[in-house]
């Protein structure tokens, strides 16, 4: 057991989640192992309630989380103690593109999820999050978000990749300063405000609430924006399906994939007696 590691943090999709999208009967077991004092973080891209069921099956209801990979800290209340958002001019400007374009808008806000209509990629979001979206007519949008004063801690773009691809050099040309756009996939791209990252994010909430350092902490990933996460813990531990540059920033690199348990693997391996 390694005695310097205080606090994990993991990612969600593609690193603490099984193939059913679900926490494993194996992780709820290695995570019912650890003194219930132990913290354990979840920081993820997603919104705070597709985040919560997941706390709750892993015995750790109630912690804070780091919701949309950073834009949105919360504390056990759910006040938010940080909370970056992008504006309404760049969400205007993704809007005027999407008119010669079809593809998915989804506005995450807070706890709110927006999107215009039941479509292929808002049905794939509910299976994934198991959340339910608002729906707003696009040309709704910005008035909607004006009338309860909310801005966007996230936007999401989902349909075909020649369309993200113009979008992204659209924003990069109008909005160079402000978007920070993270490509998970050719056909998604993730805009939040610039410089936010899960590390940065971590380490000021950790050292607020528990007096530790990010020296302190047993980190899994899987995607690009694990990298920084990984790379700056004590000890940060790749999922074996994780990509290759996630995997050069990792101290350690499972053998196993998400859909094999690695982070219940992990948890025995380095931090139960």
């Amino acid at each position: 057991m390694n005695k310097d590691l205080k606090l994990i943090c993991s990612d969600i999709d593609g690193t603490l989640l099984n193939a059913d999208r679900d926490i494993a009967p194996e992780t709820a077991s290695a995570f019912s192992k650890l003194p219930k004092d132990f913290p354990v973080i979840l920081a993820s891209s997603r919104m705070p309630s597709a985040m919560y069921y997941l706390q709750e099956k892993i015995g750790r209801y109630g912690s804070p989380l780091i919701c949309y990979n950073g834009a949105l800290v919360l504390d056990e209340t759910g006040k938010a103690l940080q909370s970056h958002t992008v504006s309404l001019e760049l969400l205007n400007t993704i809007i005027e593109h999407h008119k010669d374009f079809d593809y998915n808008i989804s506005t995450h806000c807070t706890d709110t999820w927006r999107t215009e209509k039941m479509d292929y990629w808002t049905m794939r979001e509910i299976r994934s999050t198991r959340m339910q979206p608002v729906y707003v007519p696009l040309k709704d949008l910005i008035a909607s978000l004006e009338a309860v004063e909310e801005l966007p801690h996230k936007i999401m773009c989902m349909g075909s990749p020649k369309a993200l691809d113009s979008l992204i050099e659209l924003l990069k040309e109008r909005h160079p300063d402000e978007a920070h756009l993270y490509r998970s996939k050719d056909s998604y791209v993730e805009i939040s405000a610039k410089n936010i990252d899960k590390s940065t994010a971590l380490e000021d909430l950790i050292r607020s609430k528990y007096n530790l350092e990010l020296s302190n902490v047993m980190a899994f990933g899987d995607n690009f924006n694990d990298t920084q996460l990984l790379k700056r813990a004590g000890m940060g531990v790749a999922m074996a399906n994780a990509a290759q540059e996630v995997k050069d920033a990792a101290d350690f690199v499972s053998e196993y994939t998400n859909k094999q348990h690695a982070v219940a693997k992990a948890i025995e391996k380095f931090l139960i007696p």
